[in-house]
């Protein structure tokens, strides 16, 4: 059996200078012992070592703190056998830094992933949960004056067609006769001169009509149909949810990024942009059913919210390239998304909407506006 070799030669620097110091080392079970001739032997507990280099010439260093302060004592050994002299008399935990540290990347992008996960959870989960407990607590005022602001901004007709607007309002009013109890907003229509197909319910009671959609509606009963929709966005206060969601989020992600001024600037930003107004697959299917019994509730043709609904699903088909409109308004240049854009489930909407109103095939609907007709409205656009 080999003995073990535990007599060595080497260097030693004490930190403070670039003095050499000729040393004789000596390996323990403990400690490492630097005896140098005229001075006092010095004494290298393990744990408080690491490996600088571990091949030829081997450097182990040594911090300390003395009174003249922390420096870094340093040991150069250049015999070949000292590294695998010291694996077999060191302690494990020692011996195991011999291989100098080693970064785990793939646990750190585990971490990395699993962190960046649970973030957006968090992100996702926690403003929609906060959204849905503050909104019943918003004072209708609140709602108004939001979508007032973001009414503004819109470049909707100053002066409209006195006769399609009569039209637009009085649908809004006979639907909004049979909605049940007392809702607290004035329903009020705008029209936008935009030839998109869409419209918006904003919060407090506006509902803008884009002009596409006045062109792409061949009755009054295909119209009720949206107006309905966005009705019961309205009095479900769906859009004040996606703004205070939309908030919420935007102030946690800028806590997350640890960039106070962007929460600051979000919180009176953010009300007053279109995008705010995002609302979930949830909200538009909550709609849906509300608006098809609103129509139902009138008596108006369910059949037109379900003609209008499939023109606007084939309106924003994928398989259909869909041409670059432009604003009639030529000082508008805003864009706007499509009816169904972000809800690609138009298709289930709609047989939910159809099976709805299964139950109704045999009644006798009331015509909308039985002496209106409805070209001369869709020419005036």
């Amino acid at each position: 059996m080999t003995a073990r070799k535990l007599q060595f030669s080497g260097i030693f620097f004490d930190g403070r200078s670039s003095q050499k110091h000729h040393v004789d080392v000596e390996l323990t079970p403990q400690e490492i012992i630097l005896k140098e001739p005229g001075n006092e032997p010095i004494r290298w507990a393990y744990p408080h070592l690491r490996w600088a280099a571990e091949t030829s010439p081997f450097h182990i260093e040594h911090p300390i703190a003395d009174k003249n302060g922390e420096h870094l004592e340093t040991l150069v050994v250049e015999d070949r056998d000292f590294y695998a002299s010291v694996l077999k008399i060191a302690p494990e935990s020692f011996s195991a830094t011999a291989k100098g540290p080693s970064f785990n990347w793939k646990l750190y992008s585990a971490g990395m992933l699993v962190l960046v996960f649970f973030a957006y959870v968090f992100i996702k989960t926690v403003p929609s949960f906060l959204a849905d407990q503050m909104v019943d607590k918003i004072p209708v005022e609140w709602e108004v004056t939001v979508g007032q602001s973001i009414l503004k901004m819109l470049p909707v007709a100053q002066k409209p067609d006195p006769e399609v607007r009569k039209v637009l309002q009085d649908t809004v009013d006979l639907l909004e006769q049979s909605v049940k109890g007392d809702q607290p907003y004035d329903l009020k229509v705008y029209i936008l001169p935009v030839k998109q197909v869409n419209a918006l319910a904003l919060p407090g009671g506006p509902i803008v009509i884009f002009e596409g959609l006045l062109s792409k509606a061949e009755s009054p009963e295909e119209l009720a149909g949206v107006i309905a929709h966005e009705i019961q966005h309205i009095l479900l206060r769906h859009s004040t949810r996606g703004i205070l969601r939309n908030m919420a989020e935007s102030m946690l992600v800028s806590i997350f990024l640890g960039d106070v001024n962007s929460v600051m600037e979000g919180v009176i930003n953010l009300a007053g942009e279109l995008e705010t107004l995002g609302l979930s697959r949830e909200m538009e299917t909550e709609a849906d059913q509300k608006g098809m019994e609103l129509i139902l509730a009138a008596n108006i043709d369910p059949h037109g919210m379900i003609r209008i609904f499939e023109k606007l699903i084939q309106e924003e088909s994928p398989q259909k390239e869909l041409p670059e409109e432009k604003p009639i308004s030529e000082d508008n240049d805003m864009e706007f998304s499509f009816y169904f854009s972000t809800h690609p489930s138009g298709r289930n909407r709609l047989a939910q909407l159809e099976k709805q109103m299964e139950s109704h095939e045999n009644r006798i609907w009331t015509p909308l506006f039985p002496d209106l007709d409805w070209n001369d409205i869709k020419s005036v656009n």
